[in-house]
């Protein structure tokens, strides 16, 4: 392997690894499996270029590479009751709020309670809706970036964005 491959994907890992990261984090509500799915994607992506597989867009090829490993994801857990999940999810956010975390105003308060509250009525959406919402929102992705990286129209993407957000405000309300 040539050491310009390896420089150029050492760049690209570290302009996507925080974004890859959080939108893991966002998905599975778990940082050892955030970690792991972002681990994942990155050896996924070296060994499709090791390959000789060439990249025109490295921020949607690897938000896709993370796409299907979240949906495999999901597909192994859904043996697993939602209860269960919402328990185990909300203590992983329970624990990352305590890690060294300093609440110093009442707004910051509401903030961060707010965050929890979607970040919990987002497992309860399905798949499909919690995807689209994370990488619009929280990834900051169009939804023609969305349907490129998902393989579907602008126009279902949006659709479901908006039946998505609906969803949440009921719940949230």
């Amino acid at each position: 392997m040539k050491g310009s491959t390896e420089e150029a994907f050492l760049a690209v890992f570290r302009e996507h690894y925080d974004g890859l990261f959080r939108h893991a984090f966002f998905r599975v509500s778990s940082r050892e499996r955030a970690l792991d799915l972002t681990q994942d994607t990155f050896i996924k992506a070296w060994d499709y270029l090791r390959g000789g597989g060439e990249v025109k867009q490295f921020k949607g090829f690897l938000y896709r590479i993370m796409h299907n490993l979240i949906i495999d994801e999901y597909r192994r857990k859904k043996a697993e009751s939602l209860d269960g999940m919402s328990d185990e999810r909300r203590a992983h956010i329970d624990a990352d709020m305590a890690e060294g975390s300093v609440w110093e105003t009442e707004e910051h308060i509401d903030e961060e309670a707010l965050v929890v509250k979607v970040r919990e009525q987002l497992t309860n959406l399905s798949p499909e809706y919690c995807s689209v919402v994370t990488m619009r929102y929280i990834d900051g992705f169009s939804p023609k970036e969305i349907s490129q990286m998902t393989g579907e129209t602008e126009n279902v993407i949006s659709v479901r964005l908006h039946r998505a957000i609906i969803k949440l405000r009921t719940m949230l309300s």
